[in-house]
């Protein structure tokens, strides 16, 4: 496998390594090798562990990554997953030779750097969320909080069924991305080269994310024109443009 080719994408949470078939293919189709693990609890992923915490995904998917022979790459993130991916990224070290970051959410960043209005964002989040104690109406506020008001009546009866049926591993996610610690100094040294895309119309807190981000890994954050967070889906053109303008190293 050639390692100058490689692309790794990372999906965020409520998406599966699905969220990128439109951004992967095209990779592909410029001749790119391109692999998109499933977090745990995500397709054919184990569920998490009792214990379930940022080392036990990260665990996970060094494992994937070695079994598909994967040695050095460049590596793509969404959303929460944007958070899995720099502790992912400090793990493997030198290995990660290039950071995409898509509309990144770091709670303990937000919380450490003073962002109040993307932290409080994130807060209210959560507790809604977790106020839910149906499934249905959990997976329902957090399609609409991050999508827009009718996106989830916009949606087929098996989208909402995988959504609702991911719900326990939301609540974990939350839980381990709220209490996590991490500041922003460890997530930047040594820091790889790295683009940053921010929808225009997303909302406070992965811009104030990306802000955050862009002064450590010295990358002025480029504004997807139309978009809103979920930007593989709905502006994959976006995120392959970004990807191969300055190629693999």
């Amino acid at each position: 496998m050639k390692e100058d080719s490689v692309i790794v994408l990372l999906h965020g949470s409520a998406n599966g390594s699905y969220s990128w078939g439109r951004v992967r293919n095209a990779l592909t189709s410029a001749g790119k090798t391109v692999f998109a693990p499933d977090m745990l609890g995500y397709g054919p992923s184990r569920p998490p562990g009792p214990a379930y915490g940022i080392e036990e995904e990260v665990a996970h998917l060094k494992q994937v990554l070695e079994g598909q022979g994967i040695g050095r790459f460049h590596l793509v993130t969404h959303s929460l997953g944007s958070m899995f991916g720099l502790h992912l990224r400090r793990a493997l070290g030198e290995r990660v030779t290039r950071l995409t970051l898509i509309d990144p959410v770091v709670v303990s960043v937000l919380r450490e750097q003073g962002e109040e209005a993307g932290y409080a964002e994130m807060e209210s989040q959560y507790q809604a969320f977790m106020g839910e104690a149906e499934p249905a109406s959990a997976a329902r506020f957090f399609v609409e909080h991050w999508s827009g008001r009718g996106t989830w009546n916009a949606m087929g009866d098996r989208a909402r069924a995988v959504i609702v049926s991911l719900v326990p591993k939301l609540r974990l996610e939350m839980q381990v991305t709220r209490a996590d610690p991490t500041g922003l100094a460890f997530f930047a040294e040594a820091p790889p080269p790295a683009e940053i895309l921010i929808g225009e119309k997303t909302l406070v807190a992965p811009q104030a994310t990306a802000r955050q981000l862009a002064r450590v890994f010295h990358a002025a954050p480029v504004v997807v024109p139309g978009a809103a967070h979920m930007i593989p889906l709905t502006h994959p053109e976006a995120v392959v443009g970004a990807v191969l303008s300055k190629g693999t190293p």
